[in-house]
């Protein structure tokens, strides 16, 4: 996983979408709760796809509403804790 899009083609796989919702049209600025788009247990399975696909592991105390508003939300915590690995 490189990019924000990278991550907007994996939560959109993730959301159950309801009939007549384009899956393509997943942004990284989604308002991705403000929506309805996900539920828990489609954040538990992003998280899950996140340490599977991309060797991401999000901690604990990541797995919060503010970091699952937006694709870029989502997409800044990622690149925090990498940077925090890095250190």
């Amino acid at each position: 996983m490189n990019t924000v899009e990278d991550l907007c083609a994996l939560i959109s796989s993730k959301i159950t979408w309801a009939r007549g919702e384009d899956p393509q049209s997943l942004t990284p600025d989604t308002p991705l709760l403000e929506l309805g788009l996900l539920d828990s247990l489609a954040i538990m399975e992003i998280v899950s796809a996140l340490d599977k696909q991309a060797g991401i592991a999000l901690p604990e105390t990541e797995i919060v509403a503010a970091n699952f508003r937006s694709p870029k939300a989502l997409w800044s915590a990622i690149e925090d804790i990498a940077g925090g690995a890095r250190k």
